[in-house]
């Protein structure tokens, strides 16, 4: 926790709203942590308990199931190349296939029956 040395008081956290880039640059969307969890929320309600990665080139769903305590919110588009806090750039996927991706073993993408927005 970090203190105000002035008035000897921990220092509380400021609210902060969503952002959007600016004009001249690529768009690219960043959420506060309230409207990341609904972000969350619509991710999991849109895979219906099941990864959204698709596992072979022909676009075939991952089997494992996920639960709510256990899945991993990936953005298909990285967020430090550019990619927004949006539900049509982010994977409700398990921690196997979120692990491959963040290692550079295999790409995150969409199975072929995926649907962007609900």
């Amino acid at each position: 926790m970090h203190w105000n040395p002035l008035k000897r008081t921990p220092l509380k956290p400021k609210p902060r709203e969503h952002r959007e880039s600016m004009p001249w640059r690529r768009a690219k969307i960043r959420l506060n942590g309230s409207e990341m969890m609904e972000l969350r929320q619509s991710a999991f309600a849109r895979s219906g308990g099941r990864c959204e990665n698709s596992i072979t080139a022909k676009g075939d769903r991952c089997p494992v199931h996920i639960n709510w305590a256990q899945f991993h919110l990936a953005h298909i588009e990285s967020r430090g190349r550019g990619g927004s806090d949006t539900l049509d750039n982010v994977l409700a996927c398990c921690p196997d296939c979120h692990f491959e991706d963040t290692r550079n073993r295999h790409k995150l993408l969409p199975h072929r029956d995926w649907i962007a927005t609900p």
